[in-house]
């Protein structure tokens, strides 16, 4: 173990946060240094903090941990930085003055792999794991404080051994006891277990074997090979009569199939004749329909129904040629009135586009007046918001003037108290709770000491927390006026915004309708440039208008003359560019339509005549209802047409459904045939299986087993005989196979039986192997037994070993240095490790250490000490530190001229790290190292320094 950093604030003298870093060049590479300082300047504080933060203990203090806190101050705290085994190690305490025996916060964390542990008692065991020592025992071998440097020398024998024990881990030598006491009585426990299991086997091996000769007596009984011939006889039946029952359930089969099918066919041949009764009829109703259909097919009725639609076609085109001639005249009959030699329509176009441009110019009186009302309306709005602006900025001007004062850090503190005391409810609620669990588990016994001081700390906590309780209310009643002022100064503040807030959305509105003033205004300018245009222009409209309408008369201006649609104005001058076209037009229809006249007369006589062929009668006087009526006649050949295809569809069907019958019946004779073959060859087949039957019967039974039947062919009878003799069949093949099966598991049973006797030989074998050696195991067991707990034990010679080798190490590597003249030694006429010192000055007389001057008693204690750290560093813990507080005082100036030299010689050649603290004048002088330590007005101060 080595000390790396001490980190502290608020311990004894030091008030504020201190810092040594033991891992300086200065101090590292010294190895030996001095904390020097004058008397109370806190040199002992520095080892006070080193057991704190390791142990939460304090030598001088005993429990009452809080005492090391500054005074004026609640809190302090320790960080300490240490190597143990190579791993890095940070242990923080955090102390308060409420807490008198416990630390308020304890943590651990491995620098080396970052883990931590946060529990108090669980760092203080492993700590005490790692270390190896408990507090008294680090106190005398590694940190020696002020008076209890001799302890380890002058120590009743049970510390001495429990520090070596600590130490070296001599608690394994107490297990060994314990392990052989246990193992004795495992031994003995197991070697009952193994003789019970012992005669339990031989009992389960002598039953078996009874059994075995029970099951072999059975099975020399049984003739098992003739079960199993007679068993494959019946087997054999069996089957044949399996197939004997196959062939005449075939055989019944296909004669009842046989019956369905000329049952079916009967059927068939009968919906045969229907049909072709069917068809005959449907026969004579299509020669009918055609002879009907004869005179719509002819040629003369075809012609005809070719004139009646050409008189169609014609009558259309003339009736078209006919509208076409109304739109002429209608066109020629406008224009009749106008003299177009003299019209002069281009100066008429031109004075109406003119009359266009003024149209364009638009003004709306009633949008004027409606503007200079809206202006005026928003002038006086604007008036109302300038007056309702001075109102508010003098109402902000009062506001502003007035003084508000208001506390803000009390007002603060009063809500910081609100939120504590509902923290401080909240843990006096958590730590009632798991007081109350504490209560309820503990069991009145007072053996669980843990839980009793649990519920002392916890009752503890609860008083302390109900102090502060009535505190935070004393202090929240005092201060509650504030919340008064807070809401007045609130109410001010709001009053405040909300006036600048509607002062700036006056401003808002006040913008927004000068700039709608300003719209208007430009409006209503542009609307009174408007007017004047529009009064100036108004009058020569007029006139210009009245000498279009005098040009082409009211009829054609109202129709033509549209300033607001320019295409009236453009048909109107293409009809008096067309008026010669429409003229030449008018000529041509009329001849088209006195052609298509003598077109209708010609194909009207060539209908008539065609009508007096067919000797048809119908209407000649409308054109109209001679197409009616010849629709009557191509109605009716539709009818006789539709009637014609549907009788031959049906014939079609009866021919089909005809030939699907006529198919099916041949099948179906084939199909007979073919099955009449099959009823041949079953029967020979049946006939044969029968006859094997029979001879399989009288071959394989005895006259009495022999079944009696008559000579039989396939039938109903013969199917249920077959099936019932089959069923006897199964019977005995059931008897004789419980016979063979009962064998058989007999036979299973006395092999298993075999095989289990042979195991449990050989298990009865390696029980009684296991039980020699568990005998063996218990005489070598009761010898080790003997030779361990025999007195002295072997602990004990173990324990006489180490501190022979302690004092040994002592006598020649330090104190034949520093004091030629001792010797230390046992007592070896007891048994509890005293310590004696054998001097040349008394003739080599031993006496006991207590005897020792101060200055001896040092020198011996510190090789002592010395000899004990090389052994510590020698083991698997390894420490490597070594404190010293004080004692170098009893010393006079030779001596320590002599002693110092030799212990820096020992460091440089071991490398341990050895603090000093001493106030000697020497020691200041010989050691370069030095942490000084000084102390100004009850405050100490600490400095590094190396001459």
């Amino acid at each position: 173990m080595r000390i790396n950093k001490l980190i502290f604030k608020n311990i004894a003298s030091y008030k504020g946060e201190y810092e040594i870093n033991f891992d300086v060049p200065v101090l590292k590479n010294s190895g030996i240094f001095l904390i020097s300082g004058n008397t109370g300047s806190g040199k002992s504080t520095i080892l006070d903090c080193i057991t704190l933060a390791l142990y939460a203990r304090v030598y001088r203090l005993d429990k009452n941990i809080s005492d090391a806190i500054s005074k004026g101050f609640d809190n302090a705290y320790v960080r300490l930085t240490f190597t143990v085994s190579g791993k890095i190690y940070e242990s923080f305490i955090e102390l308060n003055i409420k807490q008198k025996e416990t630390p308020k916060n304890m943590l651990l964390r491995s620098l080396s792999d970052s883990s931590y542990i946060e529990n108090r008692e669980d760092v203080l065991a492993y700590i005490r794991n790692l270390c190896r020592l408990n507090f008294e025992q680090f106190c005398q071998t590694v940190i020696l404080p002020q008076g209890n440097f001799q302890e380890f020398l002058t120590s009743k024998p049970k510390s001495k051994t429990g520090i070596i024990d600590n130490i070296f881990n001599l608690k394994k030598y107490d297990d060994i006891e314990v392990f052989l006491k246990r193992e004795l009585e495992l031994t003995n426990l197991n070697r009952e277990k193994l003789e019970f299991v012992e005669s339990e086997e031989k009992s389960r091996i002598e039953n078996n074997n009874s059994k075995l000769n029970e099951l072999t007596n059975f099975l020399d009984l049984v003739d098992i090979k003739k079960l199993k011939r007679r068993l494959e006889k019946i087997y054999k039946l069996i089957f044949i009569c399996d197939k004997i029952v196959k062939n005449n359930q075939k055989y019944l089969d296909i004669e009842n199939r046989i019956d369905n099918l000329e049952l079916e066919l009967s059927s068939k041949i009968k919906s045969k004749e229907s049909l072709n009764y069917g068809y005959s009829l449907h026969e004579n109703n299509r020669v009918k329909v055609e002879e009907s259909l004869k005179f719509y097919n002819s040629c003369e009725f075809l012609d005809l129904e070719d004139f009646i639609k050409r008189q169609s076609e014609l009558l259309n085109d003339k009736n078209r040629f006919l509208l076409k001639l109304a739109d002429v005249q209608r066109d020629l009959e406008e224009l009749k009135y106008l003299n177009l030699d003299s019209l002069n329509f281009s100066y008429i176009k031109e004075l109406y586009y003119e009359n266009i441009l003024f149209s364009e110019v638009n003004f709306d009186e009633s949008a004027y007046e409606k503007l200079n009302i809206e202006k005026s309306q928003l002038e006086e709005k604007r008036e109302e918001l300038l007056a309702e602006q001075a109102r508010k900025n003098e109402e902000l001007k009062s506001i502003t003037l007035e003084e508000v004062k208001f506390d803000f850090d009390k007002y603060i503190y009063y809500e910081a108290l609100k939120l504590f005391r509902c923290f401080n409810e909240e843990l006096i609620l958590k730590y009632r709770y798991e007081l109350e669990l504490f209560i309820e588990s503990n069991d009145d016994t007072l053996q669980n000491v843990d839980i009793n001081i649990k519920i002392d700390l916890y009752r503890k906590f609860l008083k302390d927390l109900g102090n502060n309780r009535e505190s935070i209310e004393k202090d929240i009643e005092n201060l509650k006026f504030l919340e008064d002022a807070y809401k007045m100064y609130q109410g001010k503040e709001q009053l405040r915004t909300s006036s600048l807030g509607y002062l700036l959305e006056l401003n808002t509105r006040l913008q927004i309708l000068q700039s709608k003033l300003d719209t208007i205004n430009a409006g209503i300018l542009h609307e009174r440039e408007n007017k004047i245009k529009w009064e100036t222009q108004i009058t020569e409209f007029n006139k210009k208008n009245t000498e279009i309408l005098k040009r082409i008369g009211i009829n054609l201006f109202n129709r033509y003359i549209d300033y607001y649609d320019k295409n009236k104005i453009l048909i109107f001058e293409d009809k008096l560019r067309e008026v010669e076209l429409l003229k030449s037009t008018l000529s041509d229809l009329n001849s088209k339509i006195a052609l298509k006249e003598v077109e209708l007369e010609e194909n009207l006589d060539k209908i008539k005549n065609l009508l007096s062929y067919l000797n048809l009668s119908m209407s000649m006087e409308n054109p109209i209802l001679l197409e009616k009526e010849f629709e009557k006649f191509l109605s009716d050949k539709m009818k006789k047409e539709y009637e014609y295809l549907k009788v031959d569809s049906i014939l079609s069907n009866i021919n089909n459904s005809k030939l699907r019958l006529e198919s099916q019946i041949e099948l179906m004779d084939q199909s007979i045939v073919r099955m009449r073959g099959e009823l041949k060859d079953e029967l020979n087949e049946f006939t044969t299986n029968l006859l094997d039957f029979k001879e399989s019967m009288e071959s394989n039974f005895d006259e009495g087993d022999i079944f009696s039947f008559e000579s039989l062919k396939p039938s109903r009878d013969s199917l249920d005989y077959f099936l019932k003799l089959k069923s006897n069949f199964m019977s005995k093949i059931e008897i004789i196979s419980k016979d063979i099966s009962q064998y058989e598991s007999s036979f299973l049973n006395l092999q298993t039986l075999k095989e289990e006797l042979y195991k449990q030989n050989i298990n009865l074998e390696n029980i009684q192997r296991e039980l020699s050696s568990l005998n063996e195991r218990n005489e070598k067991l009761e010898i080790l037994k003997k030779v361990v707990t025999t007195s002295p034990s072997l602990k004990y010679y173990v324990q006489s070993f180490l501190i022979e080798e302690i004092l040994n190490m002592s006598n020649k590597r330090y104190l034949n240095v520093i004091l030629p003249d001792f010797e230390l030694q046992i007592n070896t006429e007891s048994k509890d490790f005293d310590f004696l010192v054998k001097s040349r000055r008394d003739g080599g007389m031993a006496r006991s250490v207590k005897t020792l001057s101060g200055g001896e008693k040092f020198l011996v204690s510190l090789s002592l000490s010395l000899a004990l750290s090389d052994m510590i560093r020698d083991s698997e813990l390894k420490i490597e530190a070594f404190f010293l507080d004080e004692g170098f005082g009893s010393l006079d100036e030779d001596t320590l001229k002599m002693v110092i030299p030799k212990i820096s010689d020992f460091q440089r050649v071991d490398g341990r790290q050895i603090g000093i603290i001493s106030h000697v004048a020497y020691l200041k002088e010989e050691i370069k190292a030095k942490i000084i330590i000084s102390k100004i007005s009850k405050i100490s101060n600490i400095a590094i320094e190396s001459l």
